[in-house]
């Protein structure tokens, strides 16, 4: 690679990932390059500013037209719309007033306040187990549980397509990693019965985030209970979309009682910003004084713990947003799937619309992007190169009109560039 010219038609980010020059920091050379030459080409559409609420529709800085415009929103996780619920605001507002904008210190010293608490309690309720624990980001929350719960010599065994921050947290442990096939007990099973320990958790989610599909729960759980593995399951985009009372997939399938660790987020279903771990009473009391992105973080703004407690007794009072989402999930895939294009498994409110190369993706994201559609555009590293795709966020708060217009959109796109 002569990082002094790079054509970025000739590269992708997995070229940058595993770089190593002579120097530690060549690398930011070769990246800068490949970097400005992709925006110069109209390919850099990441990371261009925000500039109102996350509705269906909403205002962006376009850097390649140097003035902000109007998109139409298929990329947030705001999938109820909590967001920007005027209850909410009005009660993050009050308790704006009052406390003022963050809890400026760590959880265990001044940063823990009265409305964490009230949180915590709400949440371990909602999730029907003995306590919960609240981290600053849903990343944290994999990374300090794993991270504080695991040991070297110890094994993690991952879900090929778990989130980064489940790696991650099994790598900062330095537990060894074992892999099995996406949603396959059967091999599931063959890595435990190899392993010949009770020292090992197995970590799945309940709704993989780039391909939209279920966990295979009640045969991975039975592979776990009969080899002695501990379970974690991270809910991030499950919690407040399935089971009857919104807890997930695990009581969408009945095995709550089963899942040891339940990890969710607040940044997707709720609408705001944080993390949680659930499980009984001496596991969450161990991880508040060990789990070091809970320890050496600071804790969640109090306003923020509010607007979360509000957004709780909303839902659990009506779940017509919710019934909402799933009839333009049903609506919007149903219309992908006539339009001829390929949707992958989904099973959710995640709606990958598969492209295949990054080139190719790279090239269509562009002309969707000029004619106003803001989808996820998912590459290298988050999936393989091979399967890139656009993924689409649905929401309760989509019309229909918005959602024929998006098919149309990338219908057309696709069918111009084969």
């Amino acid at each position: 690679m002569d990082i002094n010219n790079i054509n970025s038609d000739d590269y992708s980010l997995a070229d940058f990932a595993g770089y190593k020059g002579e120097d530690l920091f060549e690398v930011k050379e070769a990246f800068w390059n490949f970097y400005q030459d992709a925006i110069a080409k109209g390919y850099m559409i990441y990371g261009n500013p925000i500039s109102s609420a996350p509705v269906a529709e909403f205002n962006a800085y376009d850097r390649f037209q140097d003035h902000e415009r109007k998109f139409l929103n298929f990329c947030s996780y705001n999938y109820l719309g909590y967001s920007f619920h005027p209850e909410v605001i009005k009660t993050v507002q009050e308790t704006l007033a009052r406390y003022g904008t963050g809890a400026v210190s760590a959880p265990l010293l001044s940063g823990y306040y009265d409305l964490t608490k009230k949180l915590e309690n709400a949440i371990a309720r909602f999730k029907d187990k003995e306590d919960a624990i609240v981290f600053s980001t849903g990343y944290g929350a994999n990374l300090g549980t794993l991270s504080c719960l695991l040991k070297p010599g110890d094994i993690a065994v991952l879900d090929i397509l778990s989130h980064a921050s489940i790696h991650d947290g099994a790598r900062l442990a330095g537990a060894e990693i074992k892999i099995f096939s996406h949603n396959n007990a059967e091999h599931l099973e063959r890595i435990l019965q190899s392993i010949n320990t009770k020292r090992a958790i197995v970590c799945i989610e309940g709704i993989y985030s780039m391909d939209g599909d279920m966990v295979n729960l009640p045969d991975i759980v039975a592979v776990c209970k009969k080899y002695g593995a501990r379970i974690l399951l991270d809910e991030a985009h499950s919690t407040l979309i399935f089971g009857e009372n919104g807890r997930g997939v695990a009581e969408h399938f009945g095995l709550e009682d089963q899942i040891d660790i339940s990890i969710g987020t607040f940044s997707k279903s709720f609408g705001a910003l944080g993390g949680f771990a659930a499980g009984d009473k001496k596991l969450i009391t161990y991880l508040r004084m060990f789990a070091r992105s809970y320890v050496f973080s600071c804790a969640i703004a109090p306003h923020t713990a509010a607007g979360i407690l509000k957004i709780i007794e909303l839902y659990q009072h009506d779940k017509s947003h919710r019934d909402q989402l799933w009839k333009n999930t049903s609506y919007m895939q149903s219309k992908l799937k006539e339009a001829g294009l390929d949707t992958g498994g989904t099973e959710s409110q995640i709606i990958p619309v598969i492209i295949g190369s990054d080139k190719k993706l790279r090239k269509i994201s562009k002309i969707i992007y000029d004619k106003g559609l803001y989808t996820g555009v998912v590459t290298y590293p988050a999936v393989s190169s091979k399967r890139t795709r656009l993924r689409l966020s649905m929401s309760s708060y989509h019309t229909q009109e918005q959602m024929d217009k998006c098919v149309a959109i990338i219908k057309e796109t696709i069918d111009s560039n084969p």
